[in-house]
């Protein structure tokens, strides 16, 4: 995962128009199947999906994959309908943000749609959108939501993708023990899936690949009589290294933590810059 800055980005302004004029519609409508219909028949989300794709250079917001995670959806972070708890109650869902363009995140169908994993265990954002214990959800349009404690990782929050990294295997991981932020990656990992296999294959072979360029790279510059054709090599290899790390790459935070993890000064700056 890595951050999507969506800062004085706008959808097209014919979207807008009709986005602005459903949500006024849908506040005076105080029936829930009734409000559920009318999102159910206004689906204008699915007309943003290719705007929202270019934000993220063609990737999963969650995943950062583009094949992987199979077709893509555009999700209602928070969701529309109903929204699940860690427990598997459910309240009503954040109706107001239906047509709310910032609400939407760009996810592939494993960490989006509601399955079961190897073992049985069911996956899958679906309708899950638990909540700290400690904070009282948004009922309406006139709430602020950044008073909610929300576990799951919002990719639009410059915080939350730092806090979760990988190891060399690929698998995700916190990247610290503090409670809470052990707990929201944790519950982040489960309901988006980010431990599919075919997910953590691939990231293994992205941080093997960056691992033997970082090698090569500084073997390099460890030998004292470095010729002008291991210059050019240098130089090549470490272009290599910040395509890989870089927002447009599949899989660049796996890149970039493997950069991070070798702990060598010239690899971490690549990432820096």
């Amino acid at each position: 995962m890595i951050y999507i800055d969506i800062t004085n980005k706008q959808p097209p302004k014919d979207w807008c128009q009709k986005a602005e004029i459903a949500t006024e519609r849908i506040k005076h409508i105080s029936d829930m199947a009734e409000r559920n219909a009318f999102i159910k028949t206004n689906r204008l989300w699915a007309e943003l999906k290719d705007w929202l794709l270019s934000l993220s250079h063609g990737k999963c917001w969650y995943t950062e994959a583009k094949e992987i995670a199979s077709d893509y959806d555009v999700d209602h972070f928070r969701p529309k309908n109903k929204a699940k708890n860690l427990d598997g109650t459910e309240r009503e869902g954040y109706w107001w943000l239906a047509f709310d363009w910032k609400n939407y995140r760009i996810a592939g169908t494993i960490c989006n749609r509601p399955h079961n994993n190897e073992s049985d265990e069911p996956r899958g954002k679906g309708y899950f959108f638990p909540l700290h214990t400690n904070c009282t959800p948004a009922n309406g349009p006139y709430c602020d939501l950044d008073d909610e404690i929300i576990y799951i990782l919002d990719p639009t929050n410059p915080v939350d993708p730092t806090l979760l990294t990988f190891d060399e295997t690929g698998y995700p991981m916190p990247i610290s023990e503090e409670k809470w932020i052990y707990e929201r990656v944790k519950v982040t990992i489960k309901l988006l899936y980010l431990d599919y296999r075919p997910l953590v294959d691939e990231r293994k072979k992205v941080w093997n690949k960056c691992n033997l360029l970082i090698n090569e790279a500084q073997n390099i510059m460890l030998d004292g009589h470095t010729s002008a054709a291991k210059q050019t090599k240098l130089k090549g290899i470490f272009k290599q290294l910040m395509k890989m790390a870089s927002p447009e790459s599949e899989l660049s935070s796996t890149a970039s933590a493997c950069l991070f993890s070798s702990g060598i000064k010239w690899a971490e700056r690549l990432v820096k810059n």
